[in-house]
């Protein structure tokens, strides 16, 4: 994938409001595809076709853990090169209002 490709995959990836506030809810810690779901009133399929383009694009990645049953679980945490990308794009999006 050339460097054009890989910039137009990342920024349709954080172009799209139902991702955006995917991530947000990761931001706050609710990060198992279920909860988001049922946080953004959305069906779960939909929220996991959302993360598939995120993890894709490098945005986020899948964590595995352990519920409290001891059953394994995804979960999804946004990657560090993603979070610092974000973080730049709020603050240059603070200085347009």
């Amino acid at each position: 994938m050339s460097g054009q490709e890989k910039t137009e995959t990342i920024l349709k990836a954080f172009g799209d409001r139902s991702r955006l506030q995917i991530l947000e809810c990761i931001e706050r810690g609710i990060s198992n595809p279920g909860k988001m779901a049922r946080e953004l009133d959305r069906h779960r399929a939909t929220v996991e076709k959302h993360l598939r383009v995120l993890s894709r694009a490098g945005i986020v990645e899948k964590v595995p853990v352990l519920t409290s049953q001891g059953h394994l679980s995804i979960s999804y945490k946004i990657t560090q090169n993603a979070a610092k990308f974000l973080a730049a794009v709020k603050e240059a999006c603070r200085e347009f209002q």
